[in-house]
């Protein structure tokens, strides 16, 4: 199939994610700076905006530099988000599969046995949170630690969001890699980070090295930037496929029960639905006990639907829009921050595109007694295994 025909054809698969950029769809510079005087005034580091093709913006202040290393906290997740999708194209990952086909040790038990990937990865697992056992002083390997958590609930029936769900992934990812005598850190690596020419400057990781997947990196805002660009470019960067069009779409799916959270991304979907509210994420999950009602969730109006974002803690944020191919890069510290006056301000008096619902990320209906579909999955990708 010709190069063009086989783009075309991805392009049909997911219209929603490759919106055409509109020539005049852009933020004015006086809403950009705007927003820079709000981050500014508060907990914010740095700021830049990536629009069209260019760095329109870019700023560091309250004693942060543009060399120096931050740590972007749960923006780490979105990363294995990838590495999820990427093992989807080699064919040695399917969402769908039972994670006890892997962890043998949940086949017996009646909830934990039926959890798919695709629950760790939208948190819909039922899983306890796990932040004490993931987070907390402990020698263990947290890997294990991760697959002793208890299924408080059926798979399906909440979103909690917490740890350790993308800490049971790692354990999956173990398991699978060491077939292939590899480490998840090393294929992230290797898939990733290498060729963004992208550094992590430091891991957080437990007693026994290995990395927390859930919160583990520090990494420079460029840096951060090179990889919401190869988002926005649908998995190409410089010439070379990341990650398939396809498989890099599915994280950005929400869920009945959380509409505003795909496979490891925030998205924004649901913001143009008569009833979507919006919520700020942060300030929900500092809340004792953690929020169990993310119905209808979206996280500001003023931004564009297909907005997705990678979001960590102490307001460490990477805002990015396909079909304005904008990357937004915010840094932060403790402070008040909102997300929603935050993007009510950037996207002040903007040119946006006109997105109908159908070029938005769609939300994922639950599959009650999903099987797992890893035999086919294998057998059609089997050839692209050695990638």
């Amino acid at each position: 199939m010709a190069r063009s025909a086989l783009f075309a054809a991805c392009l049909s698969l997911c219209p929603w994610f490759f919106v055409p950029m509109a020539a005049n769809a852009q933020l004015r510079m006086e809403s950009i700076k705007a927003a820079h005087e709000y981050s500014a005034s508060g907990p914010g580091l740095g700021m830049i905006v990536y629009e069209g093709g260019r760095i329109r913006f870019e700023d560091y202040y309250n004693s942060h530099s543009v060399s120096k290393p931050l740590h972007i906290y749960s923006g780490t997740k979105s990363f294995f988000g990838v590495v999820a999708a990427i093992g989807l194209d080699h064919g040695w990952l399917d969402l769908d599969e039972r994670v006890s086909e892997t962890i043998l040790e949940w086949r017996d038990d009646p909830r934990k046995s039926r959890i798919t990937v695709r629950d760790l990865l939208n948190f819909t697992s039922g899983l306890e949170t796990g932040f004490s056992e993931i987070y907390g002083r402990s020698s263990a390997d947290k890997l294990t630690l991760a697959i002793g958590l208890d299924a408080e609930a059926g798979r399906g029936e909440t979103f909690v969001y917490g740890p350790g769900h993308l800490q049971v992934f790692g354990e999956v990812l173990r398991r699978k890699l060491r077939r292939r005598m590899t480490t998840y850190d090393k294929f992230l690596e290797r898939q990733i980070l290498r060729p963004l020419d992208i550094t992590v400057t430091q891991w957080r990781d437990d007693a026994h090295g290995n990395p927390i997947l859930s919160a583990g990196m520090y990494m420079t805002g460029r840096d951060w930037l090179t990889f919401g660009q190869m988002v926005i470019r649908g998995g190409e960067w410089n010439g070379k496929r990341i990650v398939s069009i396809d498989s890099l779409r599915r994280c950005f799916t929400g869920t009945r029960i959380n509409p505003a959270y795909g496979l490891t991304f925030w998205v924004n979907g649901y913001a143009t639905r008569a009833d979507a509210r919006v919520v700020d994420v942060e300030e929900w999950l500092d809340r004792d006990p953690l929020p169990i009602d993310w119905s209808r969730a979206c996280l500001s109006r003023d931004a564009p639907p297909d907005m997705v974002t990678a979001l960590g803690s102490n307001f460490q944020r990477l805002y990015m829009v396909p079909s304005m191919q904008l990357v937004v890069v915010h840094l932060g510290r403790k402070g008040t921050f909102r997300d929603e006056e935050f993007l009510r301000i950037l996207f002040r008096d903007a040119t946006l595109p006109q997105l109908t619902q159908s070029d938005v990320p769609p939300v994922e209906v639950f599959r009650p007694d999903v099987q797992s579909g890893g035999g086919l999955f294998k057998k059609l990708f089997k050839d692209r295994e050695g990638e």
